[in-house]
């Protein structure tokens, strides 16, 4: 013990070991298991939650923990605010927390908005989209944890999560949208906390709607780059139309500040097709396609970068047939071509049924997961779909969070994404295939693949299939796709 203890020193102030003792391990397991850690429950509040900080997902997941049992609190904030668990963690976490506080559900989420890293921005969307997806009438139960919230929390810079969370849900239980922007007019930071909450309001329509004229007048008038980047950032969850769009593109085109400039793209981008008046394509695609030519080689992978060549290629559909060609050229001479597919929430599918990349060129593939369930990604050889999927039928999920689960060790598997749970984001990055030819992707979660599966599209020259497009089959039917996108 006491040489154990001197090791400990070495890396650790005697401060904090008096405070935050060690995490404590159960006996033993049955040959085949994991140990299941054990936390010193009768430690100090900040020693109990440095003991769970050490512990690996998988290691929190399998931690004791009893709802009756007020001691184990900690534990259950721990699983609610932990970054990359799955959503069973949260409802297990919400109902034991709900019960044991005797409290409602928007006040357990917003203690736990409070305790998030500012940094943390993946766990925190995801229970703000909890929290701000009750129903308006138990948002309106919880109107004092709302204001309290509000009065509570520390202005600019911090702009907390926990005040994007009590600003969404006064919008939500309110009736005058206005009457709350004012209120956060009046403190500081509080209007940039309320803009971030506007993209998780849901299908309150109306009420986003009502936001349209108070941001498009911060717009006019500010010149402060944080209220700019958060105002044009919810601008496309209040209006979808040309009024928006030009207001949006604006800051694209004028490059007047990095911050505000990446936020304009990224919100271009949530704007649908319907959207874009004809006559702003043309110099909106131009403008991206300098900037990106005016940016060093080794700089154009960078996330900003990425969304402003998905954001030209995007609008290139709009333009002409050969200015359309012509603006591709350039960006394919710019190095990465960019896919985002994302899975439907509840619908066990991709959003993307296929898509077309030049053979030998480099392709990343940026791949989200909005819905409760885990799934991957993974590419395969032409005609490898079945095999794939039964290969990877027979595998289970690896504790090991450096083993991507569900991937079949094949030389049939050309690309993978590990898995990810709710709210979760990965990144492929590689050269396409050097033969042209139709290559499956799809997720190989046990039973899923025969919705979640499409085809990427490898040809010899982007310029010649431009000119002659074609649509490749899909490997369940045996017929062409009938549309591109669910």
């Amino acid at each position: 013990m006491g040489s154990a203890l001197a090791v400990r020193i070495v890396f650790v102030p005697v401060v904090l070991l008096l405070a935050f003792p060690p995490a404590v391990h159960s006996d033993p397991p049955a040959a085949g298991q994991e140990p299941a850690p054990r936390i010193l429950l009768d430690a100090a509040p900040r020693a109990i939650e440095y003991q769970l900080s050490r512990l690996s997902n998988a290691e929190l997941s399998r931690v004791e923990r009893k709802p009756d049992d007020p001691r184990y609190r900690l534990v259950y904030y721990a699983l609610l605010t932990r970054k990359g668990l799955g959503r069973e963690y949260v409802d297990e976490a919400m109902a034991a927390l709900i019960k044991m506080d005797k409290a409602s559900q928007t006040t357990v989420l917003l203690e736990a908005l409070s305790k998030i890293d500012a940094g943390d921005e993946e766990t925190a969307g995801k229970l703000l989209k909890v929290l701000l997806g009750q129903p308006a009438d138990e948002l309106r139960k919880s109107r004092d944890s709302l204001t309290k919230a509000i009065e509570g929390a520390p202005a600019a810079p911090g702009t907390p999560w926990v005040l994007q969370g009590a600003y969404g849900g006064s919008l939500l239980a309110g009736t005058d949208a206005r009457a709350v922007w004012d209120a956060a007019a009046g403190r500081e930071g509080h209007t940039v906390a309320l803009l971030r909450s506007v993209p998780y309001l849901g299908n309150a329509k109306e009420l986003r709607g009502q936001l349209f004229d108070p941001i498009a007048a911060l717009l006019a008038n500010s010149k402060e780059p944080a209220a700019r980047a958060a105002a044009l950032s919810a601008l496309p969850w209040t209006r979808a139309d040309a009024t928006a769009f030009r207001l949006i593109a604006r800051d694209v085109l004028e490059r007047s500040d990095p911050e505000v400039h990446a936020a304009a793209i990224r919100a271009l981008q949530q704007l649908p097709k319907e959207a874009w008046p004809a006559a702003e394509i043309p110099p909106l695609v131009r403008a991206l396609v300098e900037g990106l030519k005016a940016t060093a080689p080794d700089l154009r992978t960078e996330p900003s970068n990425i969304d402003a060549m998905q954001l030209a290629e995007k609008l290139a559909d709009g333009l002409p047939d050969e200015a359309r060609r012509a603006a591709r050229r350039d960006l394919r001479a710019m190095g990465v071509q960019v896919v985002r597919i994302q899975t439907l929430p509840e619908q066990m599918s991709f959003d993307l049924k296929w898509f077309v990349v030049e053979a030998g060129k480099s392709v990343q593939i940026v791949f989200s997961n909005p819905d409760v369930m885990s799934h991957n990604l993974l590419v395969g050889k032409p005609g490898s779909l079945r095999e794939i999927a039964t290969a990877s039928g027979q595998l289970t999920i690896s504790a090991d969070p450096n083993v991507k689960s569900f991937v079949p060790d094949s030389p049939l598997v050309l690309q993978a994404t590990r898995l990810l749970n709710w709210g979760e984001t990965d990144r492929l990055g590689f050269d396409a295939p050097a033969e042209p030819g139709e290559y499956p992707f799809l997720c190989t979660f046990p039973g899923h693949w025969v919705r979640m599966y499409g085809v990427m599209l490898v040809v010899s020259s982007l310029d010649a299939w431009e000119a002659n497009r074609t649509v490749p089959t899909d490997p369940m039917t045996n017929r062409p796709f009938a549309a591109q996108r669910h």
